[in-house]
């Protein structure tokens, strides 16, 4: 009899170190940061996303970890230290040449989120781009995903997927069709890749990445922010089609494109969306 309980004792010991063991490595599993990477767009700066990190840091306690601005040759200067221990890690881009091409942009976007997974241990992570930085986010993961840490969640404002008014698209010239498909594709210029380019480069963008997409309407008849028309900004719906993402459009009403990154509401908006 004493050595059946002492069997049963030395059983529930046991199971309680191994129930332990699975606990902590639980633990480590779900302890590990998604860092928020924040990308402005043409002709932006830091200017572009500092409210919103600002925004962050107040509302939900999340802290700025590094800045990485890229020179115009592409050398990386980075201020801050990436560490695992803040929980929700804020990783502010800016690019010195604010006029270089998206194709320019996507090589320099690349190395740093190569950098990140080889050297700081990223696995997943999620954006805030604004503008074009949406363009070169887009390129960037269907061209090199496979060697990136995984798309978490991503934050679209302002995108300008087919057409920037006043380069190749002007308000109310085109519009959208059946699953947003807009009537007109817009070529390439000596900035943007070709809204047929980026359909098929839509074919590698990563499945199951959650999306949240804002956009604005001035309200003054042009169905556009001041320099990217509704269309240009829904039509990203027609790109990942079939993706299976999980993609929700909000529209703002009376915001320019630089007021979108500047206004409290869109800040709760993408806030609540990431934490």
């Amino acid at each position: 009899m004493q050595f059946l309980k002492r069997m049963l004792v030395t059983l529930l010991v046991i199971g309680g170190m191994l129930g332990a063991t699975t606990s902590l490595a639980h633990a480590k599993t779900t302890t590990q940061p998604v860092p928020t990477i924040f990308i402005h767009g043409l002709q932006g700066s830091h200017k572009s996303t500092d409210s919103m990190i600002a925004a962050a840091e107040k509302q939900k306690g999340a802290k700025k970890v590094l800045k990485i601005n890229v020179a115009a040759d592409g050398t990386l200067q980075v201020t801050g230290q990436y560490s695992k221990k803040v929980r929700r890690p804020l990783i502010q881009i800016n690019f010195e040449n604010n006029t270089a091409s998206i194709a320019t942009q996507t090589q320099w976007l690349t190395t740093i989120l190569q950098d990140l997974k080889r050297n700081d241990g990223v696995k997943k992570y999620n954006v805030v781009a604004h503008s074009a930085g949406n363009i070169t986010l887009f390129e960037t993961v269907t061209a090199h995903h496979q060697t990136l840490p995984t798309l978490n969640k991503y934050v679209i404002l302002a995108g300008p997927f087919n057409g920037v008014i006043g380069m190749n698209d002007e308000p109310n010239q085109n519009k959208l069709l059946a699953h947003d498909r807009p009537q007109i594709f817009y070529p390439a210029n000596s900035w943007y890749p070709s809204y047929r380019q980026l359909l098929k480069d839509a074919q590698h963008f990563p499945k199951h990445v959650k999306i949240l997409n804002i956009y604005s309407d001035l309200g003054d008849g042009t169905h556009s922010d001041g320099q990217v028309t509704v269309q240009s900004e829904q039509s990203v719906n027609y790109l990942l089609r079939g993706r299976k993402v999980q993609l929700k459009n909000v529209k703002m009403t009376g915001l320019t494109h630089s007021g979108l990154h500047q206004s409290t509401r869109v800040n709760r908006l993408w806030i609540k969306f990431l934490w």
